[in-house]
């Protein structure tokens, strides 16, 4: 419970207090007046009635004295009356009954006394008789019933408005520590680098000066232990000279992209003038051309995504282009040959026109591996430089379906309810329990299963990403009554998050299925993070409110800080296994990433596991959990097996 309803219902027991206390004691006050009043008035009807009555009696006229005593006790407070004189044979008696218009619970709660009074008739020497009356309470009740609803009426007015009056004055004295509170949730969830308001409570002025002094305090060793990765990451991966990344860079780079459902390209640049600039101008010459080739290459995009580039050689680069046509990175090749000619050409030391640069490059296809993607690579380069084309672009295989026959595949599968199936691999944690299970997509074509390393280039070839996503969704939101995994991921595209409406659709879509989201993780990879941060933080946020949970992929491929982890607070990131398997990458570089992550609270999840050996390398330097071949994915659910005979109905 809150401090504001601790106060508040502290404050409501102590008002209900005080209320039923001046309710009982003005009740009683009042019942013990209205009690020595009837006494007081019996006590003087008595004595009155004893003087009157003396002729009646002396003469023995019963009814005389009868009448005279109805008449006097008639609408006052008497209910019983009896007249005892030796001077009439039978005593007189009677009793008036009057109900009371209390209920009986108020009577049973609060008793009435009932008085009574006796007199002597005088006679002389002797008494004639003795007159008694006794006290009828009903009125007395009636009196003190309309007392209390009347006290009750301003006791409950009067403490509503109390309370409101002092529930309005506790949300004002409060609102300072409800910031204190909410920002120290927001330390813990969100950004910490943002300082608190002050506050002019006098006794919360320390503690938000020291939540602004802490949260500064942490958001500063949070960039320090960033910046210390970087510069262990570039130590191990980036090329001194040129800023770019190493060989051992570019082959976990190609590593985890042909192990993802990606398409792209690699090629190879050869820049021989650069062995020239060095024999005639030394190392400073060499090192001012290779980083100016470097950031022409940092520069560049393709199909509106940075390309991935690295010096490989004295002389070589190597670089990692995202999937477009081939006519398109033709031309992007071809482009990028003239750019850098023009800048050897721009040189005004060389005394002889310089060699052309020279381009070979091949484009993925499925079962390919790094060594045979960059013997590939290397033929062509060199068949390109011994005919001076300078750029040549290494045949197809034959092997791979063409495009347009692979979207009517897509377009077909996704317009038809029976057209995307899934498997799930389980991603397990170190205590024994599963974090979730990932959804890998399946196109069925007729009786064929397609994986989604064959479709999801094409896919997103065609900026067709979003569409494909949302039909995830609406697959998962029309099986998850039937889905016996706890919790399922799912890795989101990038054209979900490159159109404004599209993203604002999947907000209202995941609004509009909370049930799915209580069970579902969304996953982005950290390229998407990068580029869409602001989106993203807000994706995240949004689905913790509705239970769901975010996840970066593909985390720390980046040669970059990774302070927007502070903005996002993934629940977990995952990190390919080649970066913990590779000998020359420091084991502290390792270990600061698995920190860096927690420091947030992110669990740290190693992707591409093979072996015990390699799930025991990972946790033994900070991993939270491992996902991989130890754990193969399966069947969704069995039920789905024959999803022609399973489908929704």
């Amino acid at each position: 419970m809150s401090l504001s309803r601790r106060l508040f219902t502290l404050m409501l027991l102590v008002l209900l207090g005080f209320s039923l206390g001046i309710f009982f004691i003005q009740v009683n006050n009042t019942r013990d007046a209205l009690a020595e009043r009837q006494r007081v008035e019996l006590s003087n009807l008595a004595q009155s009635l004893s003087l009157a009555l003396v002729p009646h009696v002396e003469l023995g006229d019963a009814a005389s004295a009868e009448a005279l005593i109805r008449a006097t006790v008639d609408g006052g407070h008497v209910r019983d009356a009896r007249l005892e004189s030796v001077a009439i044979a039978t005593p007189i008696a009677f009793n008036v009954v009057r109900e009371s218009l209390a209920p009986q619970w108020f009577r049973d709660l609060i008793p009435m006394p009932v008085e009574s009074a006796s007199r002597e008739l005088p006679g002389g020497w002797a008494s004639l008789g003795t007159i008694s009356l006794t006290g009828e309470s009903a009125q007395g009740y009636d009196q003190l019933w309309q007392l209390a609803k009347r006290l009750a009426l301003w006791l409950l007015l009067g403490g509503l408005i109390t309370l409101l009056i002092a529930s309005l004055v506790m949300r004002r004295l409060l609102r300072p520590l409800e910031r204190l509170s909410s920002r120290l949730n927001e330390m813990e969830t969100q950004r910490f680098d943002a300082p608190l308001e002050e506050t002019s409570v006098a006794e919360l002025k320390g503690i938000t000066s020291a939540v602004n002094r802490l949260g500064q305090r942490l958001q500063t060793q949070f960039e320090a232990q960033a910046a210390q990765l970087a510069r262990l990451q570039r130590q191990a991966e980036e090329d001194s000279v040129s800023g770019l990344g190493n060989r051992g860079y570019l082959n976990r780079a190609v590593d985890e992209w042909l192990s993802e459902p990606m398409g792209g390209s690699f090629a190879l640049l050869r820049v021989s003038h650069i062995e020239v600039v060095y024999r005639e101008q030394g190392y400073k010459g060499r090192d001012a051309l290779v980083k100016a080739i470097a950031r022409k290459l940092e520069d560049r995009e393709l199909a509106g995504e940075a390309i991935i580039a690295a010096r490989l050689a004295n002389s070589d680069f190597g670089l990692l282009l995202p999937e477009t046509d081939e006519t398109r990175l033709q031309e992007f090749l071809t482009l990028l040959a003239e750019d850098i000619d023009n800048l050897l050409d721009a040189n005004p030391l060389v005394d002889t026109p310089p060699e052309n640069c020279a381009l070979g490059a091949v484009r993925r296809e499925p079962g390919m591996q790094r060594t045979q993607m960059y013997a590939v690579a290397d033929a062509t380069l060199r068949h390109a430089i011994e005919q001076g084309s300078g750029v040549e672009l290494a045949p197809a295989g034959g092997r791979a379906r063409p495009r347009g026959e692979w979207r009517e595949i897509i377009e077909k599968a996704l317009d038809s309810p029976k057209g995307l199936d899934f498997v799930a691999q389980p991603v397990l944690l170190n205590d024994g329990g599963e974090l979730h299970r990932e959804l890998f997509a399946r196109l069925r074509d007729g009786d064929e299963l397609h994986r989604a390393g064959d479709f999801l280039p094409v896919i997103r070839h065609f900026r067709m990403g979003a569409q494909f996503d949302l039909r995830a969704l609406e697959w998962l939101a029309s099986y998850i009554d039937r889905i016996e995994v706890p919790r399922l991921a799912l890795n989101l595209t990038e054209e979900t998050f490159d159109d404004e409406a599209r993203y604002i659709g999947l907000l209202n879509w995941l609004a509009a299925h909370p049930r799915l989201c209580k069970r579902l993780d969304i996953e982005v990879s950290e390229s998407i993070a990068l580029r869409h941060q602001e989106r993203i933080k807000m994706l995240f946020r949004h689905a913790r409110r509705l239970g769901a949970r975010g996840g970066i992929d593909r985390f720390a491929r980046e040669l970059k800080e990774l302070s927007y982890l502070s903005a996002l607070r993934p629940d977990y990131v995952k990190i390919d296994q080649a970066f913990f398997k590779r000998e020359d990458v420091d084991t502290e570089l390792l270990q600061s990433l698995c920190m860096t992550a927690h420091q947030v609270e992110s669990q740290v999840i190693v992707t591409r596991v093979e072996s015990e050996a390699d799930q025991e390398r990972a946790m033994s330097l900070g991993a939270d959990g491992y996902q991989g071949f130890v754990s193969p994915a399966v069947d969704v659910m069995a039920r789905l097996a024959n999803p022609a005979e399973d489908m929704p109905r």
